[in-house]
């Protein structure tokens, strides 16, 4: 954590020159592809809404529920995000999950697992993740519910999103924000990750460790590893939780422009799904616009780990 405070004081001193073309400050878009398809969901989502009296949701919940028997998949969106992307101008990362978590009848904590649980060698979704790549998105993977403290099991994860993308996988967020730390961190520098993206909150908006820039966690003994750490400030779950999620949104984007840091957000790819999250898509955009507007570096995390790393040594210098 001193560390890390440390980093934040030389940073600040020549933020003014931090990013490309003079950009003020900077956002990182991402996506988790948590999950492809709504089974279980439609009869826990229309409970839930029963519960709390929620007619308008149950009534959501029916007519995507009939859309699906159409023929529609409710989560697949890829090509709504890719189409509200290319009109604004910018790219972002998108985090595959391929999770194998064991699901128990009678533990109920494991269920989540079955929803989330994914072919990612399936054609379909195997040529959405190529023509990602190809057409200038970025791929990442979201390791798996235990992957975190399992380095056999995310190696295996790694090298099976890359036998797919056909190029090297270069980051990662842990599903959940699982991160046991410093271990998670260690294990993903051994596998060869340039950058992680799981410091955050799930329940709240806002940095974990106050810190709105990349910098290199430290191992056990206090020494910096090569891995570059890119903070996330907004999920989307947990900021819609707010009274005004559109409000937070702005405190978050004029406290990282002040600082000239970078404000990573994250937008699970399902909640472009506008009949059961109405107005969530139209936030991200207007998000985007305004930064825009206020001279924002706009772009993956890829990119954000690759400028980082080239600049950094003037950046520790330059008191």
């Amino acid at each position: 954590m001193n560390f890390s405070m440390e980093l934040e004081k030389r940073i600040l001193i020549s933020r003014r020159v931090l990013w490309p073309e003079g950009k003020r400050f900077a956002i990182c878009l991402t996506h988790d592809v948590d999950e492809l398809h709504k089974t279980y969901q439609y009869v826990t989502n229309s409970i839930r809404n029963i519960k709390k009296g929620d007619i308008i949701g149950l009534k959501r919940e029916f007519l995507s529920f009939l859309r699906k028997i159409r023929g529609e998949e409710p989560y697949w969106t890829f090509e709504n995000i890719m189409k509200l992307e290319q009109k604004l101008g910018v790219k972002s990362t998108f985090f595959f999950l391929n999770e194998r978590g064991k699901v128990r009848l009678l533990d109920r904590s494991t269920w989540r697992h079955y929803g989330r649980r994914y072919d990612i060698t399936d054609k379909n979704v195997a040529e959405m993740i190529r023509t990602l790549h190809s057409e200038g998105w970025e791929i990442g993977l979201h390791g798996s519910f235990y992957s975190y403290k399992d380095p056999n099991k995310l190696r295996e994860e790694k090298e099976m999103l890359e036998s797919i993308l056909g190029a090297k996988v270069v980051g990662i967020r842990q599903h959940n924000l699982n991160l046991e730390i410093p271990q998670t961190w260690q294990i993903h520098e051994k596998l060869g990750f340039e950058y992680d993206s799981t410091l955050g909150f799930n329940d709240r908006v806002g940095f974990r460790w106050d810190i709105c820039y990349p910098f290199h966690p430290v191992d056990g003994e206090g020494r910096p590893l090569k891995l570059l750490e890119i903070p996330l400030a907004i999920e989307d779950i947990a900021l819609f939780r707010y009274d005004n999620p559109w409000e937070v949104c702005m405190k978050m984007i004029e406290e990282v422009e002040r600082k000239g840091g970078v404000l990573t957000v994250l937008w699970h790819h399902s909640v472009f799904n506008e009949l059961e999250f109405p107005g969530w898509a139209k936030i991200y955009e207007k998000l985007i616009r305004v930064c825009k507007e206020k001279g924002a570096w706009i772009t993956t995390a890829g990119e954000i780990a690759k400028w980082w790393k080239k600049n950094e040594r003037r950046i520790e210098y330059s008191e």
